[in-house]
């Protein structure tokens, strides 16, 4: 009678200290995957913040203001002798003319 009940207890305390090692590893784990939420925030702010900056740099109005500036040794563009009208006045190295060649749609090359 006394066996089984120290058995029974013996099972009983196990189980407890498996759960807790489990409770604690899981613990462990969401404070890993709060770390990273922390990062990943941290990294998207800087991400927009440098993104910011580069379309500020890269403005239109900045592009013509450095031109136009005095100790800038950029001269503005010269017009041709029959220019061709624009609707919309394009500024040079911002728009992409065609789209970049992804190498896996080339004749001949298999997708893994």
């Amino acid at each position: 009678m006394f066996f089984r009940f120290g058995s029974a207890l013996c099972l009983v305390v196990a189980i407890a200290l498996v759960g807790i090692a489990i409770e604690k590893h899981n613990l462990d784990l969401r404070r890993d995957i709060s770390r990273q939420h922390f990062q990943m925030d941290i990294l998207k702010e800087e991400h927009n913040r440098l993104r910011l900056r580069s379309q500020r740099l890269a403005a239109v109005d900045r592009l013509f203001e450095t031109v136009t500036s005095n100790e800038s040794e950029l001269q503005p563009p010269t017009r041709p002798v029959n220019p061709q009208p624009e609707a919309v006045p394009r500024v040079p190295l911002l728009f992409w003319q065609q789209p970049v060649k992804d190498p896996r749609h080339e004749p001949g090359m298999t997708l893994p």
